[in-house]
């Protein structure tokens, strides 16, 4: 049995049966529809087997959770949340929005998946976006399928196909980048990184619905915004110079001034360093699938100016190389 807190409060009777670990965890999985054992076993990476099968026993045995098996030909055992733990939802989504804010960033080591995102997704939902309206919208990324449904300014999130009123498919970086409007559906559809079906002006709807918002980057969207927006003054302290960046066609700059940044369109003639790429790779890097080393590597992107100043610009767009710094290149 878990331990307890032997306190008669209604806290801590929560934190007796959801305090421990993993717990909230496995109800974050099961948020998005049943799954089976290995499906959690993926979703959890790090928890061993016993430690899972004794939290799921916890769970059931507190009424959180039910085991059922699947009709053929499926015939699966597959756990799903009791009304009881489907009440854990605003909990969950609470406590995804607070740990957004702290703002820790990637750290080396650990673990990533596309479920994750999609909590984020629920927790940063805005329902005064979506008054009024009624469709689902289904995603396939990197083979795993999952779909939103809005309902006037509700949001359901979940596993599975539907009866979409659109349906993109992709890959995660392109998802990201769609999402965070790096780069335009259109042009990711136009270029091959994504194949949509269905209505494109509901397409366009999930994306100003779910995607990211004016503030995210300044009140500029698109690539430059995007771009401008992962600046960090702390990094750029002491610095002046212009950087530029060719991504194809488009060409942009950014001019630095002691630790502030001011993002223009078009070439730069005194640029001290650039970056020039593919929009693919760009949507790579920014998805951290690939790094700089690897990308010039390869020859999909190119430094041009002076190397010092490039380990500068890379620093003061949130990407530092220590092979580089080491090398002094």
């Amino acid at each position: 049995m878990p331990r307890s807190y032997d306190q008669n409060c209604p806290a801590a009777h929560a934190l007796d049966v959801v305090g421990g670990r993993w717990t909230l965890l496995v109800v974050r999985e099961l948020l998005l529809g049943p799954r089976r054992y290995t499906d959690l076993v993926a979703g959890l990476p790090g928890i061993g087997p016993n430690v899972l099968s004794e939290r799921l026993r916890e769970m059931r045995g507190a009424g959180l959770l039910d085991q059922r098996r699947l009709p053929p030909p499926a015939a699966s055992v597959v756990y799903e949340l009791t009304a009881l733990g489907e009440g854990l939802r605003p909990l969950l989504d609470e406590l995804t929005r607070w740990g957004m804010a702290l703002d820790t960033g990637h750290r080396p080591g650990e673990a990533f998946r596309l479920n994750w995102i999609l909590n984020c997704l629920r927790a940063s939902f805005r329902p005064g976006l979506a008054d009024g309206v009624r469709e689902t919208y289904e995603f396939r990324v990197d083979g795993e399928v999952f779909h939103l449904a809005v309902d006037d300014g509700a949001l359901d999130l979940r596993h599975g196909p539907a009866t979409a009123a659109c349906s993109l498919t992709t890959d995660l970086g392109t998802f990201l980048a769609v999402g965070a409007r790096l780069v335009d559906l259109d042009t990711a559809v136009a270029k091959g990184l994504a194949r949509l079906t269905g209505d494109r002006e509901a397409a366009g709807r999930a994306v100003a619905i779910l995607g990211a918002h004016p503030e995210a980057t300044g009140g500029r969207h698109g690539i430059v915004g995007a771009v401008g927006a992962s600046f960090r003054p702390e990094a750029a302290r002491g610095v002046r110079e212009t950087y530029e960046f060719r991504i194809e066609e488009l060409v942009f700059h950014a001019r630095v001034e002691d630790g502030t940044v001011v993002m223009g369109e078009g070439p730069a003639p005194d640029a001290a360093a650039g970056l020039a790429t593919d929009l693919a790779t760009l949507l790579q890097l920014g998805a951290g699938a690939t790094t700089l080393e690897a990308v010039f590597t390869s020859g999909a992107a190119k430094a041009t100016g002076d190397p010092e100043a490039g380990l500068r610009m890379a620093a003061a767009f949130g990407t530092v190389l220590a092979e580089e710094e080491g090398r002094g290149a």
